[in-house]
This record gives C-alpha cells, sequence and structure tokens, in this order.
C-alpha cells in the first residue's frame, strides 16, 4: 500500500471517530465542549463597562477576545501587546477604582505587537467580522527594548517608561536530573 494511501486511510479513520464521537454528544455537550476551549475572559470579566445593554454573544463565533470595554467616548484608549492580557483587566479595574472619572470609560485591546502596530499605522482602524472601527491608543503597552527600537524608527513617541518588570522561571525535570542551575546550564540542556 502506497504512503499517501495508509495517510488517506489514517485521516479518514480519524475523521470518522471524531464524528461518531460528536454524533454522540448532545448538542449541549457540544456547545459546552466549544465553550471550554475559548479563552476565559471572553465572558466580559475583563471590561469595566458598567451598562452592558443588549448581551449578543454567540461562542464561539461571536466573540472578540481582544477588544475590551466600550468603544463610547472612551477616556483612555490602551494598545496592549496580547501578553497583558492576564493582568490587564484587573489593572483596569483597580486604575478605575483609583481614578473613578475613567470608569467605565477605559478600552483596550490585547492583540499581538505587530497586529497592533499595523492597526497604529491604518489610523486606529481595525476589522473583525463584519466590524469595523477605529480608534487609536493613548498608551501603547509592550516590551521595552521593543518600544525603545520603536521611537527610535519614529513609530511610537517618547519616553518609553518602565510600568512593570518580572521574573523569568527556567523549568526543570521533576528532581532536576540534568543538575540545571541557571541559564548557561539550561542552553547546554
Amino acid at each position: 500500500m502506497s504512503r499517501w494511501l495508509v495517510r488517506a486511510t489514517l485521516v479518514a479513520g480519524l475523521w470518522a471517530v471524531q464524528a461518531l464521537a460528536a454524533a454522540a454528544q448532545s448538542p449541549a455537550d457540544r456547545l459546552r465542549a466549544a465553550e471550554a476551549i475559548d479563552p476565559p475572559w471572553q465572558h466580559g470579566d475583563s471590561s469595566d463597562v458598567t451598562e452592558r445593554g443588549l448581551e449578543f454573544t454567540v461562542p464561539p463565533v461571536d466573540v472578540l477576545v481582544d477588544f475590551h470595554g466600550s468603544l463610547d467616548n472612551p477616556q483612555l484608549v490602551l494598545f496592549a501587546t496580547g501578553n497583558y492580557f492576564f493582568a490587564l483587566g484587573q489593572a483596569v479595574e483597580a486604575f478605575g477604582h483609583a481614578h473613578p472619572r475613567y470608569r467605565g470609560h477605559i478600552f483596550y485591546e490585547t492583540l499581538p505587537p505587530g497586529l497592533l502596530l499595523k492597526q497604529m499605522e491604518a489610523g486606529g482602524t481595525v476589522t473583525s467580522g463584519n466590524m469595523t472601527w477605529t480608534v487609536k491608543p493613548d498608551v501603547y503597552l509592550a516590551e521595552r527594548a521593543a518600544s525603545e527600537d520603536l521611537v527610535q524608527q519614529g513609530r511610537l513617541a517618547a519616553p518609553v517608561v518602565t510600568f512593570a518588570t518580572n521574573d523569568l522561571a527556567i523549568m526543570v525535570r521533576a528532581g532536576n536530573p540534568a543538575r540545571v542551575a541557571g541559564l548557561a546550564e539550561a542552553k547546554a540542556v
């Protein structure tokens, strides 16, 4: 049997198993399974909007997980590279408590840095599905060295300000059998 035929048979077999498993589930089970793989921040937990109006979100298709808050007269717009989404919802909430005039009026995006830069180059316009909007950032949150390079290129305005730091950790196999004690040892493994 040719390699192509073996691969085609395997793919067809896997597809059949998945189809049978899906058919055995109820529609509610399939929806729960689909929702379980979607990001946890999709449910509005990271939005500081106080008046949400009609809730029309049908996961997993009508979800804009990287856009947070309201575009209706935002008083502060943040473009944050995607790695900050874990903490940004809590930071925005805390900022709103410390500065009540901004509460409910912060919009932020958590896209990869290259996409945020393309959006800025497009005058702040972005399209997701059938929706297009324009919003320009007041603050661009990204890694310091990359931000300094963007200032040098004239793509961002100075100054670059450190707003957060993190400690890096090296993960090793249980018991650390290679006796990794630092970055030099980790590179050698």
